[in-house]
């Protein structure tokens, strides 16, 4: 064991030893050991860009994935909006507001929420059409908008007063 451990100290006092006369006899070596230095840190640094964009690549895909799974699911959505607006009978639209709960809650599972429309914003509403009324006030709801993870992706159609 000793003579093994003696064997591999002289061979890294000798590796040390030819390093030392390399460095100290090339002046090139020193400047390519620079450069091959500063195009690994390049590469590094390219390396961390690239897997940032993944990342986001990633996130954008499973983001409009799951847009693209829940849009037949949000027309429902809206479809059971116009028809509490429009059942006549108490107990009737009673149901329909329950299932209209149910599937605001599982939306809101998949991290979907609808946007406000009670104040304007010409940045997230979109008008569909313009009533002189006097006020200036969003009048009828014509399709729920809706963000997703605070992301709008489907914007609301309104009717709105001047």
């Amino acid at each position: 064991m000793e003579d093994n451990e003696k064997q591999i100290k002289e061979k890294i006092e000798k590796t040390i030893e030819l390093t030392t006369d390399l460095i100290n006899n090339q002046s090139d070596n020193v400047n390519e050991l620079d450069l091959l230095n500063d195009k690994f840190l390049r590469k590094c640094a390219e390396f961390e860009n690239y897997k940032r964009r993944v990342q986001k690549e990633k996130e954008e895909i499973k983001f409009n994935t799951k847009v693209n799974m829940v849009t037949s699911i949000l027309d429902i959505d809206n479809d059971i909006s116009i028809a509490i607006k429009n059942i006549k009978d108490e107990s009737a639209k009673e149901g329909v507001i329950l299932i209209a709960q149910k599937l605001e809650n599982f939306l809101k599972s998949q991290g979907i929420e609808s946007i406000q429309t009670e104040i304007y914003d010409d940045e997230i509403h979109e008008v569909i059409s313009v009533l002189p009324t006097g006020k200036s006030e969003i009048i009828d709801v014509i399709s729920k908008g809706y963000m997703l993870n605070g992301k709008p992706f489907r914007h609301p159609k309104i009717v709105i007063g001047k």
